[in-house]
């Protein structure tokens, strides 16, 4: 039976493609588009002028600079960008004692960064209201001699979020269960507001930075004071039926009473794998005892550097890690078979003591699949990730709030 496709969906699409190429590549000529987006050049100069007539869109004249070295003379280029002046974003990282923030505007250009410490473990909510609401207003008052109206908030966090992106259900970051985040930013700046799980962003910006090779198919594992996971499948991101869900770093691994997770759990792979698991095994702490808040991160570069020096307690606590990683890798693999994967955070500094004993586990998948076949890359800077994808996500709900493109 033929699909019927109406009009107006295909070019809210075509729209939207345009929209993301500008803010890729800033600006650009109407023939640079088309071979962006394989467009027809009719239909980019349609939808473009129309842009522009909204005020989304400015257009200037460039002279080219082959005719401008010879004579000063031809006809002029026409580049379009996105216009900064329509509106400004802000976007907030929020994990284990630290908020960390960014005002953007409309193309995605970073006009302003704060950061922002405090005792998340012992805050009420409203410290953690106190805290974001400073945190958007020292941003916004930067915009003195430049005003643009703010159009949208996000929060990326550490925890578990749910289906509808307005409250974060449980973080390790506090004992408090279902801050409604979304709900208290909306009501002090009257703005749409989206809260969302941190590794789910980073496996946002992967997507965007990088589609040939993480595409339809791939997973992002985030390896530092926690274990998580960003996954998606045939193109799409995968969230629960009520939650962000994905919660890799919960999966068990010891099914008896084994190490304790900072879940309050026994034997989740975070257990073995987080930064504070790997740290109370090397000082020699009993594995069932409670998990420390924070650690020095200069302290887990040392622990990985003399886990690469000598053959010790450290690279051992890391061969267990990695042990606990593939057995989870391979649990995963044989409900979805198994794709790309990119560990992201701390962690991959010692990958490459981990990664022998995942790839052992995974020879022993039930599907029989090499694990040669499954690809590995790692990114040590999480943060860097996780703020692009919240950013590029929050921008693009920004269009569909103001209709851009029908």
């Amino acid at each position: 039976m033929p699909v019927l496709v109406r009009t107006d969906d295909v070019r809210r699409q075509n729209t939207r493609s345009i929209i993301q190429v500008l803010r890729r590549h800033g600006c650009v000529s109407r023939t640079e588009i088309v071979e962006y987006t394989g467009l027809s050049p009719a239909t980019v100069s349609t939808i473009t002028s129309g842009l522009i007539s909204e005020g989304l869109l400015l257009s200037r004249s460039e002279l080219s600079q082959s005719q401008d070295t010879v004579n000063r003379r031809g006809r002029p280029r026409i580049t379009l960008s996105l216009n900064p002046q329509v509106g400004c974003i802000v976007v907030m990282v929020l994990s284990i004692n630290k908020l960390t923030a960014w005002l953007q505007d409309y193309s995605g250009e970073i006009l302003a960064k704060a950061d922002d410490h405090f005792e998340s473990r012992q805050a009420s909510l409203a410290d953690f209201e106190h805290y974001l609401l400073r945190m958007v207003t020292r941003l916004m008052s930067q915009l003195t001699t430049n005003p643009i109206p703010l159009r949208f908030i996000s929060i990326g966090v550490q925890g578990v979020v749910d289906a509808g992106g307005q409250t974060m259900l449980w973080s390790p970051m506090t004992q408090l269960l279902d801050l409604p985040l979304g709900e208290l930013l909306h009501r002090a700046f009257n703005v749409p507001v989206w809260v969302a799980n941190d590794c789910n962003m980073a496996a946002e910006a992967l997507h965007w930075q990088d589609p040939a090779r993480f595409g339809d198919d791939f997973a992002a594992i985030l390896l530092g004071s926690g274990i998580g996971m960003g996954l998606v499948l045939k193109g799409r991101r995968f969230i629960g039926r009520q939650s962000s869900a994905a919660e890799f770093g919960h999966m068990v691994h010891a099914s008896d009473e084994g190490a304790l997770c900072r879940c309050g759990q026994y034997g989740c792979v975070e257990a073995y794998v987080g930064d504070y698991a790997i740290w109370r095994r090397v000082s020699g702490a009993d594995e069932q005892s409670l998990p420390v808040d924070e650690i020095d991160p200069t302290a887990m570069i040392d622990l990985a550097r003399r886990a690469h020096e000598n053959e010790g307690i450290e690279r051992a606590a890391y061969r267990e890690a990695g042990r606990a990683l593939g057995k989870a890798l391979r649990s995963l693999f044989a409900l979805i078979d198994p794709i790309t994967i990119a560990f992201i955070g701390g962690g991959v500094r010692a990958f490459d003591l981990m990664e022998p004993e995942i790839r052992n586990a995974l020879r022993h998948n039930g599907n029989m699949l090499e694990a040669s076949e499954v690809s590995f890359y790692c990114y040590e800077d999480s943060q860097e990730l996780i703020h692009l994808g919240c950013a590029m996500t929050t921008l693009q709900r920004l269009d569909r709030t103001m209709g851009v493109g029908g």
